[in-house]
């Protein structure tokens, strides 16, 4: 974030050029490696084991190396030695600004200096903003007493960069006493507390576009309403992990299912919080109001299914995947297709599923826990009633403990926690 910053300021006061600044940027994210990365490369762990403490971050809120030394693959020397051969990008840009850019140590000091006095950040506060050491910026950017906001900022800007890019920042976080946009999609989660979470566009769709593309990965997203379904699978990626901490307080909570709204604007008290990916903008909007409405009208998505090949001459394991993610449903028949497994149908909502279910019978079955119209709990007991043998395992985001304990309660044979490591699923599958 320090190399977005800084860079921008320094264009703005024509220190160096749009072009350079872009050149610049771009040369610090290609050359920044992850953790992970270095550590199989140098033969300190295995790739199932960086794959498993990457996963394991999917779930909770908690740094590489942490989680690495409590799972006994690492000891804290090495992940001090990692972090040292990671390098620093604020060291990186300085040096990119001398060695290419041809400014002195002491201009770029002087420079550095006008940055910090334009924010008025402090030197503690500078320094964290370097280290891109979230915890300490967000406060900086999200001058709100409610923790609720400012925690789940944090926790979506470690997100952001462990799932989407590592090229973005933020600016200020403002209340939204009006806000109107182009599209919001978002999810909501309710019981003892209400929260809203989700993402929007006021004018252009580009930054919104870059999120959903750069989240979803190797799995194609080409529709407006593709890109609108990736961004509500971040939003419940981030409302999955937050709602898990917020239970482990004992406080009860539980998410309904994402929505879209387009061309609206919000009722109640929110906060937005402009985002940047490649200078692209879309707005972090949270609320904890109870009155808060993200929009009158939802937006009904328009998904199409996968064309499924199905060969009846290969006597392959049969699987139906039902979810309401377009995504998260192509990210499974992709990767059970490659694993050995036949997906011969897909649902988007527990009540298809049943029916498809009926028709089908498939060996195995995958029920996403939250979905419109029947949720995942009620289309599985509906399931079993029709076939008591039938094979089970229930998707989830993390946060959903009380809605699993019920589906293993009703017979679900085991479960998946989204995004999915693929060793788990395969694994899990074949261990039924």
């Amino acid at each position: 974030m320090f190399t977005q910053l800084f860079s921008n300021y320094l264009a703005e006061h024509s220190v160096i050029t749009t072009e350079q600044r872009n050149s610049f940027q771009k040369e610090i994210q290609e050359t920044r490696v992850k953790l992970g990365t270095i550590a199989v490369a140098e033969g300190l762990l295995t790739v199932e084991q960086a794959e498993e403490i990457n996963h394991q971050q999917t779930q909770q809120d908690r740094r590489f190396g942490d989680i690495a030394v409590e799972l006994n693959y690492l000891k804290e020397e090495q992940v001090s030695a990692l972090l040292g051969k990671q390098g620093d990008d604020a060291m990186k840009f300085i040096q990119l600004l001398v060695d290419t850019a041809g400014l002195t140590m002491e201009t770029v000091a002087e420079h550095l200096n006008g940055f910090q006095k334009a924010n008025g950040f402090t030197d503690a506060e500078l320094e964290a903003v370097k280290k891109d050491d979230f915890e300490s910026i967000i406060p900086l950017f999200a001058t709100v007493r409610d923790s609720n906001i400012t925690d789940l900022a944090g926790l979506v800007m470690r997100n952001l960069t462990r799932f989407v890019t590592n090229n973005f920042y933020f600016g200020r976080m403002r209340k939204a006493s009006a806000y109107s946009y182009s599209m919001l999609a978002g999810q909501k989660s309710v019981g003892d507390s209400d929260i809203f979470l989700g993402f929007s566009a006021t004018n252009e769709l580009d930054g919104i576009i870059k999120l959903a593309k750069n989240y979803a990965k190797t799995v194609a997203v080409t529709s407006s309403d593709e890109v609108y379904d990736a961004v509500c699978e971040f939003a419940n990626l981030n409302n999955g992990l937050y709602d898990s901490v917020l239970s482990d307080d004992d406080i009860f909570i539980e998410m309904v299912p994402p929505e879209v709204y387009l061309n609206q604007q919000i009722s109640g008290n929110a906060y937005y919080m402009p985002v940047y990916i490649d200078d692209s903008e879309f707005d972090l909007i949270i609320s904890t109001d109870a009155a808060f409405v993200p929009g009158e009208r939802p937006h009904t998505l328009n998904l199409k299914k996968t064309d499924l090949q199905v060969d009846t001459s290969r006597s392959l394991p049969t699987v139906l995947v039902v979810d309401d993610s377009s995504l998260i449903r192509k990210v499974l028949i992709k990767m059970l297709n490659e694993n050995g497994y036949q997906v011969v149908g897909e649902a988007a909502n527990g009540a298809e599923g049943v029916e498809l279910y009926k028709e089908l019978e498939p060996d195995y079955v995958t029920l996403d826990i939250t979905m419109p119209v029947m949720d995942g709990v009620t289309a599985l007991n509906l399931i079993k009633e029709y076939d008591p043998e039938a094979t089970v395992a229930m998707i989830s985001a993390a946060g959903q403990k009380d809605k699993l304990m019920q589906a293993l309660k009703a017979g679900a044979e085991l479960f998946f926690t989204k995004p999915f490591n693929e060793h788990e699923v395969v694994s899990g599958l074949r261990s039924c």
